[in-house]
């Protein structure tokens, strides 16, 4: 099990929270040298949480991101920020942390995941009941896909939240996708989506303006009035 690093606006006892899961961050300092420190140099899964006007919002680190690697146990090996970044030991500190929240929130969750937090998020949503819907923004929705794509390696320790994507398309979710993004380019939505099939739940939009990092937070307040939901009439 994983600390990880917390920001929380908590308002309104009665309501549900937005909760925001932050990207892969400073995982890599080359395609072959892992960073020895995953903090995020940019953190756009803060930014987007400091512009939400919600009453009850929550930011999620990665595991290790702004953590003292002084510190004693604090199971910061390499292996959790690179191969092992979506694994199952990785969600249940995600699952413990939304536990621990529920105990006072008993409202829901509406999850925000970037980058490679729309990845645990998803995967999240696959598996708890109190999820309410579900955004990506600039999101690595098909994990398989992107190391495909990348010509990477495979990372047979980590799950696939487009694994899941039959079964999370009942789910109203709402893909921001950003013009200019040569990380996470449309394609890799496009594969999850696939996967999906036909949905009434399912909306995405390639924003104007942006790129993988740049672009989100100015836009944020204005991008929270598209509301996942399901259409009706359609399949």
């Amino acid at each position: 099990m994983f600390q990880l690093a917390s920001w929380q606006k908590l308002t309104a006892p009665e309501g549900p929270i937005h909760l925001y899961i932050e990207g892969d961050g400073l995982a890599w300092l080359s395609r072959s040298t892992p960073s020895k420190n995953p903090t995020p140099k940019e953190a756009v899964a803060l930014e987007l949480a400091a512009n939400d006007p919600a009453p009850n919002v929550v930011y999620l680190a990665r595991p290790c991101q702004y953590t003292d690697f002084d510190l004693p146990h604090n199971n910061c090996h390499r292996d959790y920020w690179t191969g092992k970044r979506f694994s199952q030991e990785v969600l249940e500190s995600y699952h413990s942390a939304l536990n621990q929240l529920e105990k006072d929130y008993k409202r829901g969750f509406h999850l925000i995941g970037y980058s490679g937090g729309a990845n645990i998020a998803g995967l999240l949503a696959a598996r708890r009941e109190d999820i309410l819907s579900l955004r990506t923004v600039a999101g690595n929705v098909d994990n398989d896909f992107f190391t495909r794509f990348h010509n990477v390696s495979d990372m047979p320790y980590s799950l696939n939240m487009a694994d899941y994507a039959e079964s999370l398309s009942a789910l109203p979710q709402y893909h921001f996708i950003a013009e200019n993004d040569a990380f996470v380019p449309p394609p890799v939505f496009e594969s999850y989506a696939g996967k999906a099939g036909s949905s009434a739940c399912i909306r995405a939009e390639i924003v104007k303006g942006t790129e993988h990092i740049k672009g989100w937070a100015t836009r944020w307040r204005d991008l929270l009035k598209r509301t996942p939901a399901c259409l009706p009439g359609k399949n």
